[in-house]
Formats: C-alpha cells, sequence, structure tokens
C-alpha cells in the first residue's frame, strides 16, 4: 500500500502531522510492513501558514499511481487551477482523505459529488458546493472518500486510518503509545 501526503504552501501543518504519525506506525510496528508513503508537492521545499519547512520527496508525481492521497486543509491553495488539476490525478485512487478544509480541494477536482462530506465549521458552506450532505460530525466516511472536521480532528482521522487499514487493535495500540485516550 502508498500513501500520497500531499502538501503545499501555507497548509495547517498539524492537519498533515496530526494523521501522518499514527498512519506511518503501522510501519514501524509491523501492522503493514509493506506500508510505503511519500511526502509529495508542486516543489521541493513548503512553508506552511507559519513558516515551518518540509521538504517533498516527489515533486508533481502522478497521483494515479498512489492508493491513498491524503490532502491537509488551507484555503488558498483553493484558487491554484494548476494544484487542483495535479489533485485531480488521482481520480483512480481508491482512497481519498482530507482533513479540514482539504475537503474544499476534493470537491474542487470534483470528488465529493453525490457525497456526504465534513470540514472546518466555518467552511460548511463553501462546500455545500461540492458535496451532496454536509455532516457535523468528526469523521464522514463514504468508502472512497474519508473527510475530517477541523485540525484538531487530524490525529483522530489518522487512527480511524490506522484502524480501517489493520484493525482496530492496531489503532487502539498506536493510540495508547501516542498516549491519546481520546480514541476508542
Amino acid at each position: 500500500m502508498n500513501i500520497a501526503f500531499i502538501v503545499y504552501d501555507q497548509m495547517t501543518m498539524l492537519d498533515f502531522i496530526g494523521a501522518f504519525d499514527p498512519i506511518t506506525r503501522l510501519k514501524e510496528l509491523s501492522y503493514l510492513p509493506d506500508l510505503s508513503w511519500k511526502i509529495v508537492a508542486e516543489t521541493d521545499i513548503i512553508k506552511d501558514a507559519n513558516g515551518l519547512i518540509v521538504k517533498a520527496d516527489m515533486i508533481s508525481p502522478d497521483l494515479s499511481q498512489f492508493d491513498i492521497i491524503f490532502i491537509p486543509g488551507a484555503k488558498e491553495i483553493c484558487r491554484d487551477v494548476s494544484f487542483i488539476n495535479w489533485v485531480k490525478t488521482s481520480a483512480n485512487c481508491p482512497l481519498k482523505v482530507s482533513v479540514c478544509t482539504g475537503s474544499l480541494i476534493l470537491g474542487l477536482a470534483g470528488f465529493l459529488e453525490s457525497k456526504k462530506a465534513t470540514t472546518h465549521p466555518n467552511s460548511f458552506n463553501e462546500l455545500a458546493q461540492y458535496a451532496e450532505v454536509v455532516e457535523d460530525k468528526r469523521i464522514v466516511d463514504e468508502n472512497d472518500v474519508i473527510t475530517a472536521r477541523g485540525v484538531s480532528s487530524s490525529l483522530d482521522l489518522g487512527l480511524y486510518l490506522c484502524d480501517k487499514l489493520a484493525g482496530h487493535d492496531a489503532a487502539l495500540r498506536i493510540a495508547s503509545i501516542m498516549d491519546y485516550e481520546h480514541y476508542k
């Protein structure tokens, strides 16, 4: 299983890191020994909204080669047509995942048509342009698309994906190792 963690300038870093940490522990703890991931971007270096820097493993790859794409949130990127077109190359990926306003990116790419989805509550009205139903839930799973609410839901989303990919016991163990008592 191969995951693309899509990063971009001005993103909310916790959206990315909160999910990245538990998911990558699936390999470290031998739940999914064949799990691989790449941090992908349109440029080799990105800065989040506060200046934190991340270096990409791959620049603008065809996203169809991945089993899962993960998109963190930030609204500014929604105006970048080339970025949205790049995200569209993931159309055949079996699973598309977003946290916070990353769901707006999925919507702009056309992946939320006839779907339920969620996002940060301040963006519910915007999301309604793309999703059939906007749900006021922490995580919405539509099988091939999973969206999570605001930035603090990123850790819950990461553990939810651990559960979905490797089972509930794996997710509970990872939550325990992370000293995160809120995942049941």
